[in-house]
Parts: structure tokens; sequence; C-alpha cells
């Protein structure tokens, strides 16, 4: 597992506000929210909070998050600025659940909604 690269990283508080925000797709497990980057370059940060979980599984949960996004959404060819926040339901997941979770929201979002037939 690696962490994200110092450039793919959202790191101050006003961007995080600002990403919270923007557009969101929500899971069971996991939300995401989205808007396009403001640099040329994607990037990427999550929010972990606790849940009344210890310190260990945070931290554990938070670095699958981090190696997930890494795989998932930078790749992807779009520009945009992600944040993953992680609900309750989230820390019960392996890595297989939390890969399977956030690439359902990640295609979800891309695929264009569906227009109403006109009779």
């Amino acid at each position: 597992m690696g962490q994200l690269p110092r450039e793919r990283r959202i790191t101050t508080r006003r961007e995080i506000a600002a990403l919270l925000g923007g557009s969101r797709a929500r899971g069971p497990a996991l939300e995401l929210y989205w808007r396009p980057a403001a640099d040329r370059l994607s990037r990427a940060t999550c929010i972990t909070p606790k849940h009344g979980r210890t310190g260990v599984e945070r931290n554990r949960l938070r670095r699958r998050l981090k190696e997930l996004m890494r795989a998932i959404l930078l790749p992807r060819g779009d520009e945009r600025d992600w944040l993953v926040r992680a609900r309750p339901p989230a820390y019960d997941l392996g890595y297989a659940g939390l890969r399977s979770a956030l690439t359902a929201l990640a295609d979800r979002i891309e695929r264009p909604a569906e227009e109403p037939e006109e009779p």
C-alpha cells in the first residue's frame, strides 16, 4: 500500500469545505464528493470519522481508502477533485468490500442520467 503522491493530495480546510458543498453520490458505506479539478491534475482526500471505533481501526480504514483512491479514482481520465467520506458500515468491510463500494460509486457518477422517453 502506498500513499497518495503529494501533488495529488487535497490538504486545506478550504478545499475540503468546497468539495463537501459539491456534487455527491451516497452509498451505504461511503460517500463520494467531487468537483472539477482546479489544476489539470486529479486530486483526492478522505474523511474517516471514528464513529465510536478505535484509532487503530480508523487508521486501517484510512490506509485502505487512500490506496483505493490511488488505484480507482486518480487513474480515471477526467480531471476532478475527489473526497471519500466513510460512513459507519465502512468499518465492517474488508478491502474487497471497500473496493467494490468505491468502484460502484465512481461508476454511478460517470453514467449519464437516463432521459425519460417521450411518448
